[in-house]
């Protein structure tokens, strides 16, 4: 892990902050899955002592972002084929409550917004900015359906989905995933719903697949460090 990639944490509530520091790297793969998280390492980045990044790394593991192993320490997780299916099982569930709400209320300027975004992609388009686009829209779906406790365990979920979803983001075309996005904001601002809860479950099903072939494609990355 390369040094000085954070800036240093000197604010009253260390762990707070060193927690929301680490989870964003490691969402953003700066942390790739599989690393190795070095209490040690980690309290240099920050130039804070190792209690609040161990603190930091616990809560980490209540999230299921972080794999704490008796023997060999804590590591990031990547998710396994059988936890991707779970993760998106729950996650189509939460998505499917959404748009019902949603199509009862589209935040129509917000969703044109994106639709506009979405027909300008092309396959060439840099995966990172791509990817950043696709959670800003399922966010801002989750946001609009207006129940806190939904957008709570739809950022759960999607944070643990997002760990290695930047390395499978090339699987799938981009234009096609753009198509999908695009006909899933038709329906809605039709109040359509049931044909927008189908054309988010087709959507969801192809990220699920994409992510899935790359999981199965990547052995070398172990969900068990004690199996290495």
């Amino acid at each position: 892990m390369e040094r000085q990639i954070f800036s240093p944490a000197n604010t009253p509530n260390l762990r707070e902050i060193v927690y929301e520091r680490i989870k964003e790297a490691i969402v953003s793969g700066l942390i790739p899955a599989g690393s190795r998280l070095s209490e040690m390492e980690l309290s240099k980045q920050f130039d804070v002592s190792r209690t609040p990044v161990r603190e930091a790394i616990r809560q980490l593991a209540e999230t299921g972002l972080v794999l704490l192993t008796a023997r060999k320490g804590a590591y990031v997780l990547l998710p396994t084929p059988k936890d991707v299916w779970d993760l998106y099982e729950i996650r189509t569930a939460l998505e499917l409550i959404a748009i019902d709400h949603i199509c009862a209320d589209p935040p129509r300027k917000a969703l044109s917004r994106m639709r506009k975004s979405f027909e300008a992609v092309s396959n060439d388009w840099d995966a990172k900015k791509f990817m950043t686009m696709d959670e800003e829209f399922h966010s801002d779906m989750s946001k609009n359906a207006r129940n806190d406790f939904l957008n709570l365990m739809l950022e759960k979920v999607g944070a643990i989905i997002q760990i290695c979803r930047h390395y499978a983001i090339g699987v799938i075309p981009k234009v096609s995933s753009s198509m999908e996005h695009i006909a899933i904001i038709d329906a809605v601002l039709d109040g359509d719903s049931k044909t927008a809860r189908e054309k988010m479950k087709t959507h969801l099903a192809n990220t699920r697949d994409g992510l899935l072939e790359y999981i199965s494609s990547h052995p070398e990355v172990s969900r068990n460090p004690e199996d290495k």
